[in-house]
């Protein structure tokens, strides 16, 4: 009995090894596919605005658009993800982008400032991309939630922290094709600027066909016990299938450390997006035309450097905080945005023609952005939310987050305008100081910290 009992042990174990790998792998590749329909938009600025008389603010209202309802996204589909397991919801939120950037694509296809008003071409844009952020919104939360259940929290900060890769990685790739695709693609091989959004489309659909076949929501989903007792630091908490999605909701608004996280990751978004949505502009205005058809190495590195080395920095900072802070999140993120803050602010007034120069500040600035960026919305989320609420609560943090980040969409636009980039800047560089000191706050609480029933 006791040699079936052992044997029975070792298959339920390399079972288990055998199915976190799938897990992992498929949920890394598909939200780094989410990024190939969201981080198109920056790279074809110029093009769409030349195409339709659009000025940098109105290129911001679209940009706007898309954050803000992302951030209503968050909101609401964290709790659907707890509620109705995280495979339906990703799997609709792929659906969605897709269809979403097939519907700007045909609106800039179809429809000219000849053949009617822009103002009416831009708001259609701004309908769909800010629809496309509402279904892009299903994609964190429920990979956060599929992580919470199929990892433990003793190695929580090492597997998030290549986790939180995917996006660097995705964002970084997604650059790179609609960079191609405006400059070597429209310039060198004659081609439309528009396949900025049906070719990522294209590619967001298989991968979501991919993710809808090999996930699977929990290791009990998969025939395994789980991998952990849920809430181990809580007591007397509803089952999970019981809770109801506003009794979820009100166990996520009354923990003061998500509260805090959410706050500190406003303004983390805030200077984020303030380089997503315009660091492309500023360097084609302010840089050099390098390699063919302004396709060259320098060119690309400086555009897709910000993401790249962002990786480095999410492995960097969940390290960091299991191996000096005893998990705890709060004392590297604060470390980190600090150094944003000044970098950002360095950034602007940087010689453009200095081409080491500029790559190497903004590689810190990439370093220093991700790095908190997991920690708060995949680690953070996962600690105070434990794995009944985790979806939740990372939706609430994101959410609040690109609240954050709308403001770096029409509002950067008009200062742009007015001000200048260099001004805009700087503006982002404080914004992370701020959250920088809010985050102190928490500087002693970490994944065994009690959190509100």
């Amino acid at each position: 009995m006791i040699q079936r009992m052992g044997r029975f042990k070792s298959s339920s174990t390399g079972d288990l090894r055998h199915w976190q790998v799938r897990i992992f792998s498929t949920v890394w590749i598909t939200y780094f596919a989410f990024y190939l329909c969201r981080y198109n938009m920056p790279m074809v600025t110029g093009e769409m605005g030349d195409a339709f008389s659009w000025d940098k603010s109105q290129m911001g209202i679209i940009f706007s658009s898309l954050l803000l309802m992302y951030a209503v996204g968050q909101f609401v589909n964290g709790q659907l993800a707890d509620r109705f397991g995280s495979r339906l919801i990703a799997s609709l939120g792929v659906l969605g982008s897709v269809s979403m950037n097939m519907a700007v694509f045909l609106v800039t296809l179809c429809f000219s400032p000849e053949t009617a008003n822009p103002r009416t071409i831009l708001l259609l844009v701004a309908v769909f991309w800010g629809a496309n952020g509402f279904f892009q919104a299903m994609g964190w939360t429920p990979m956060v939630r599929i992580m919470a259940h199929w990892f433990s929290s003793e190695n929580r900060g090492k597997v998030m922290g290549f986790m939180g890769t995917c996006y660097q990685f995705g964002a970084a790739f997604s650059w790179f094709l609609a960079f191609f695709i405006v400059t070597y693609y429209v310039q060198q091989m004659g081609g439309d600027w528009r396949a900025a959004f049906w070719v990522p489309a294209g590619l967001f659909a298989i991968v979501g066909v991919v993710f809808f076949t090999c996930i699977r929501n929990t290791p009990e989903d998969a025939g395994l016990p789980e991998v952990e007792p849920d809430d181990h630091c809580e007591t007397g908490l509803v089952g999970e299938s019981q809770r109801t999605i506003v009794q979820n909701i009100a166990r996520t608004l009354r923990n003061p450390y998500i509260w805090i996280v959410a706050l500190t990751f406003f303004f983390l978004d805030v200077n984020r997006y303030g380089f997503v949505n315009w660091l492309p502009d500023f360097l084609a205005e302010s840089g050099e035309s390098i390699g063919v058809g302004g396709f060259g190495f320098k060119e690309v590195m400086k555009r897709i450097i910000h993401p790249l080395a962002g990786s480095a920095g999410a492995v960097a900072a969940g390290w960091a905080t299991d191996r000096f802070f005893n998990g705890r999140r709060a004392p590297v993120i604060a470390l980190l945005l600090t150094l944003l803050g000044l970098c950002s602010i360095v950034f602007p007034y940087l010689d453009p023609g200095n081409t080491a120069l500029v790559i190497f500040i903004l590689a810190a600035i990439g370093f220093c952005t991700y790095g908190p960026h997991i920690l708060m919305v995949g680690h953070a989320a996962q600690d105070f939310g434990k794995k009944a609420g985790a979806a939740g609560a990372a939706g609430f943090i994101d959410g609040m987050g690109y609240v954050g980040a709308s403001l770096a969409g029409w509002g950067a636009g008009e200062l742009i305008d007015r001000y200048g980039h260099e001004f805009t800047f700087v503006l982002c560089g404080l914004a992370a100081i701020l959250g920088a000191i809010l985050v102190c706050l928490i500087w002693r609480a970490g994944p065994r910290t009690h959190t509100v029933n």
